[in-house]
């Protein structure tokens, strides 16, 4: 017995030894900062779970709310401009692609035909029908996003459009800059149509505009004129 208990005195020593070691200083409360530390970042860890669940269905309603938006816009200045019979309104249609392993969306213009259902416009519509849409969802856009952009640049926006549809699509545009003249908005056209430059120019009471061309030995020049030159 005393042999057991003097192996057991002699293990003890070890032992107490050992904990006497650098690595084991102030273990306890090193001990206990761990635990501290262990329970924060799970604390962490789920309160930003629930922040990144609660950004992302932000998110997701502030998409849906934009998207309603834009399509609102859309539908309105499509009305106002086309003027052919057959295809009501148009709109952008976000289908949510769930294969990848973010969420993301893929988007598709669709036409609404008076007697038809919703069809995709890609491959459907005339030349003048694309120009006509890629222009709405341009102003559409425009409008949704950048209420602080002062400036909007249009190349050709009358390309493939026929009269009808040139006339209701400077109705918008002069819509436009009438709702933006006082926030100093800028609407910059470049056109080979002189009768829509002067239209339009006369609906936003604009008096004078610039004609770039090339003079005898092809070198190019801006000249400004009144748009009563135009007529």
């Amino acid at each position: 017995a005393k042999g057991k208990m003097s192996s057991l005195s002699s293990i003890v020593k070890e032992y107490e030894k050992e904990l006497g070691a650098a690595q084991f200083q102030n273990i306890e409360e090193r001990h206990k900062m761990a635990q501290v530390k262990l329970v924060a970042t799970k604390s962490s860890n789920l309160d930003l779970q629930r922040y990144y669940t609660a950004l992302d269905k932000a998110l997701m309603k502030f998409h849906e709310m934009k998207m309603e938006e834009i399509n609102k816009i859309i539908r309105d200045y499509w009305q106002a401009t086309y003027k052919g019979k057959d295809i009501e309104t148009i709109e952008i249609k976000a289908d949510v692609d769930t294969s990848a392993t973010k969420r993301s969306h893929n988007y598709r213009l669709v036409m609404k035909h008076r007697t038809e259902a919703q069809l995709d416009m890609r491959g459907r519509c005339s030349a003048g029908q694309k120009v006509l849409a890629a222009l709405v969802v341009r102003l559409a856009l425009a409008e949704s996003f950048c209420h602080n952009c002062g400036v909007l640049a249009l190349d050709e926006p009358t390309s493939n459009l026929d009269h009808a549809n040139i006339a209701g699509f400077t109705d918008a545009l002069s819509r436009i800059v009438k709702e933006r003249a006082k926030s100093g908005f800028q609407l910059i056209v470049i056109s080979h149509d002189d009768d829509f430059i002067e239209k339009l120019a006369k609906d936003t009471e604009v008096e004078v505009y610039w004609r770039v061309s090339k003079d005898a030995n092809a070198k190019s020049g801006i000249d400004c004129h009144k748009v009563t030159y135009l007529g």
